[in-house]
């Protein structure tokens, strides 16, 4: 399935807002778009300021993210990029870690020119 490469500077949150997802250090530095790290299935995403225990008392923040669509075609390093399927904003194809249920993030911005399958 094509998508859009996600790269390091992507904006992203989790779906409790107002947590953020990020990428502390990109896992590989050569391949870049717009002058930027492309994303691979090396990457950890971590969430800093999830609301959800907030909202429900006991529960878990969500701590992480893990990316669902990778490339089959474009590898970087010898690893699938990750690819967002529609641009933003938009839903990730990707689930929320450490909530019950998993709920998807949402990317707020990234880059719009580069695609890969």
């Amino acid at each position: 399935m094509p998508g859009l490469l996600l790269h390091y500077g992507a904006t992203m949150m989790c779906a409790h807002p107002p947590g953020q997802v990020t990428l502390p250090a990109p896992a590989q530095q050569r391949v870049s778009v717009g002058g930027l790290p492309v994303a691979t299935v090396a990457d950890t995403f971590l969430v800093a300021g999830c609301s959800f225990p907030a909202t429900v008392p006991g529960a878990p923040p969500c701590t992480g993210v893990t990316w669902l669509q990778t490339s089959s075609r474009v590898l970087v390093q010898g690893l699938p990029a990750l690819l967002q399927p529609t641009p933003p904003p938009s839903p990730a194809p990707a689930l929320g870690i450490g909530t019950p249920p998993p709920n998807p993030p949402t990317v707020l911005a990234m880059q719009l020119r580069v695609s890969g399958m």
